[in-house]
């Protein structure tokens, strides 16, 4: 095997391997996340489990509130029939609210709640810290090593296997 075969050989498994290991960082998250919310119990009066999947809808939510279905779904690639049954979970724990604008009976309309919104603060600052130490993470490498690094990770985004 030529050492450029070999090369990408490893690239290969490495991104492989990078992307099995999607669920458990996914769940390192969930859980942080879990242990923040577990704070607020009391003032929620409930236990508070939410996924991934949910706190990104309330974290699209308070960026973009009011907000309707198509919208988010736009924002955050999650099909509308993911939105409707996600945000009936969140209306019943009382962290959203839906209201219609302008008497539009058809179009509903999503804002956070006060306690949906602690649950935004707390996934904004969880997400500031990732950033934050990613960023450290990439001063180790030269502006060269970094453009390469951002046309390698594009292309990858485009790549259809």
């Amino acid at each position: 095997m030529q050492p450029m075969d070999h090369s990408k050989q490893w690239i290969f498994k490495s991104f492989i391997h990078l992307m099995s290991q999607q669920d458990v960082r996914e769940s390192k998250l969930s859980v942080r996340m879990s242990e923040e919310l577990h704070k607020f119990e009391k003032e929620f009066g409930e236990k508070v489990n939410l996924t991934l999947s949910e706190i990104h809808l309330i974290a699209c939510i308070g960026d973009f509130s009011p907000i309707n279905v198509t919208s988010i779904s736009e924002k955050t690639g999650l099909t509308k029939g993911s939105i409707t049954r996600i945000s009936k979970k969140l209306l019943k724990l009382a962290l959203i609210k839906r209201q219609q604008i302008n008497d539009n009976k058809k179009e509903v309309y999503y804002s956070l709640t006060s306690k949906g919104q602690k649950v935004y603060v707390i996934h904004h600052r969880i997400h500031q810290e990732i950033e934050e130490r990613f960023m450290k993470f990439l001063d180790k490498y030269t502006a060269d090593e970094l453009v390469f690094a951002s046309k390698f990770i594009q292309d990858l985004k485009e790549w259809d296997y």
